[in-house]
């Protein structure tokens, strides 16, 4: 249990909901104290997502690992330091096996194995990332977290509250048109698949009621402006 840093619960599926509540997850020693308390106990989703959090990030030292050739999708490595947190998120935490060395980043938005198959839904919201305390005065650009040119920006013809709202509705972060960047985001309207101009996976196109709507793994799009100090890679280690 002292190695413990993430608990996850996916569900996946074609057709149909899954309804899940979670009472309690608890961990204790082997041989608790009779006056000993649970090292763990989550309760709601808030908890949940704090679970989740990794311990602490150790991104300045690690190597990143492209994914083999024949899976690779992406222009280049992903970037060193990604925003928002996501740099810590070092686990390739998807369904699907994968080398250790794939961060999350690596195996989400450049690893075709993995493309039907998001970032876990509300990441966003871990106590590690906390998307909405790191947005930008005004409007956010959101960057290729690759090649590091601009996708989305955020909120545009419509309030801060709208764009949390979209977000939190879907669990990922969720833009409208007016908030592409048209030039810079190709969408595949029959398959659903948003990639970037550089090759980058991103999301999902899931249009709703109120139109047109790209869902996006907040790993793909936290990158920083190409050219910039923090969007230079770190050296890549060739997977075998």
């Amino acid at each position: 249990l002292s190695s413990l840093q993430r608990v996850e619960l996916w569900a996946e599926g074609a057709v149909g909901k899954v309804h899940l509540e979670l009472k309690s997850v608890s961990a204790v020693p082997a041989a608790p104290h009779p006056n000993s308390t649970p090292l763990l106990t989550v309760s709601s989703p808030a908890a949940l997502a704090a679970a989740a959090a990794p311990a602490a990030a150790t991104t300045a030292s690690r190597t990143a690992t492209r994914p083999p050739a024949p899976f690779g999708t992406c222009s280049g490595a992903v970037q060193k330091q990604l925003r928002f947190g996501i740099s810590g998120r070092e686990q390739p935490t998807v369904p699907v096996p994968l080398p250790a060395t794939e961060s999350l980043a690596e195996a989400v938005c450049c690893d075709n194995r993995t493309v039907a198959y998001a970032e876990p839904r509300f990441l966003y919201q871990a106590p590690d990332i906390a998307l909405y305390s790191r947005l930008d005065a005004g409007v956010t650009t959101f960057y290729d977290s690759v090649c590091g040119l601009p996708l989305f920006r955020a909120p545009l013809n419509r309030s801060l509250a709208a764009f949390k709202a979209d977000t939190d509705e879907h669990g990922w972060p969720s833009f409208r048109t007016a908030e592409v960047v048209a030039a810079n985001v190709v969408t595949d309207v029959k398959s659903g698949l948003v990639s970037s101009r550089c090759g980058t996976h991103l999301g999902s196109y899931l249009p709703d009621g109120a139109g047109p709507r790209w869902c996006m793994d907040l790993s793909c799009i936290a990158g920083s402006p190409a050219g910039s100090p923090a969007s230079q890679g770190t050296a890549v280690t060739a997977a075998a």
